[in-house]
């Protein structure tokens, strides 16, 4: 196992995942977690992209599952943390020329931000523009409620205690801010660079599957996601019925038909 100092002060644990020789595709994903779901509950996603021939890095968030201190009031980072010190280190671990940034969820928000900004391909599974207009009817509302509870609360803890809610476990206050504010607008200008500019200078490639009857990444929110980078593809999938559960998450517990198409896209680009 590697460590890095987050922030020249937090120690970051990353893990490395390296298929048999044989089966070597020469190619690294960089993996960034959904927030609150520590490593470890992807453990099957990484065996099954070794098994392809793929080479995983990938890390908790700093002070995040198995990454001490734990989130609390005097610890706090935000996206622009991520995508300037975190995101730069683990792809700094990679040996190969042919690297992706692998994003679920909130990490596949950043992930699209750092592929704008540094042209580095990106993968986002279950992933979108998280605006509450890319949800209709109830949904919009849920997300609207979402931001109405999760303000106060990290104005009275300091941090945000997902746990309390289950939605994430400790959040920094940072994070979630820029979460709520990217929620209520549909934009990301808390982020020091011009996602637009870069845009029209051909940066940012993206690969983005939407998972069929996820209500967390609704098709319009993924579409607006991919819709920052020069060049995506969007992909819809269903789950086999097998998987039970919501499908936002859901998948990796049985991960093979994301792997099968994610697989599929990759070896389009050799």
């Amino acid at each position: 196992m590697t460590t890095f100092k987050f922030k020249g002060q937090y120690t970051v644990n990353v893990h490395t995942h390296k298929p048999l020789p044989a089966d070597d595709q020469q190619t690294t994903l960089v993996f960034l977690t959904a927030i609150g779901v520590p490593l470890r509950k992807y453990s099957k996603l990484f065996a099954e992209l070794t098994a392809k021939g793929y080479t995983v890095i990938a890390a908790d968030y700093p002070c995040c599952g198995e990454n001490t201190p734990q989130v609390n009031k005097s610890v706090d980072y935000n996206y622009q943390d991520i995508i300037d010190d975190f995101i730069p280190q683990l792809l700094a671990l990679s040996e190969h020329d042919k690297t992706y940034l692998f994003g679920h969820s909130l990490g596949g928000h950043m992930a699209t931000i750092y592929s704008v900004l540094h042209d580095v391909p990106v993968i986002g599974v279950a992933t979108g523009n998280l605006h509450y207009k890319n949800w209709s009817g109830a949904g919009k509302l849920n997300i609207l409620r979402a931001v109405a509870v999760f303000k106060p609360m990290i104005a009275l803890y300091g941090y945000f205690p997902g746990y309390k809610i289950k939605f994430g476990d400790r959040e920094t206050k940072g994070m979630m801010t820029d979460w709520c504010h990217t929620a209520l607008t549909g934009r990301y200008d808390f982020i020091q660079a011009d996602l637009q500019a870069s845009k029209q200078a051909g940066k940012g490639q993206g690969i983005y599957f939407y998972i069929q009857g996820d209500d967390y990444a609704p098709y319009k929110s993924t579409q607006n996601l991919a819709k920052l980078c020069a060049d995506s593809t969007l992909i819809s999938v269903k789950l086999p019925e097998h998987i039970k559960g919501n499908p936002h998450g859901a998948w990796i517990k049985d991960p093979d038909i994301i792997v099968q198409h994610l697989d599929e896209q990759l070896r389009k680009r050799d």
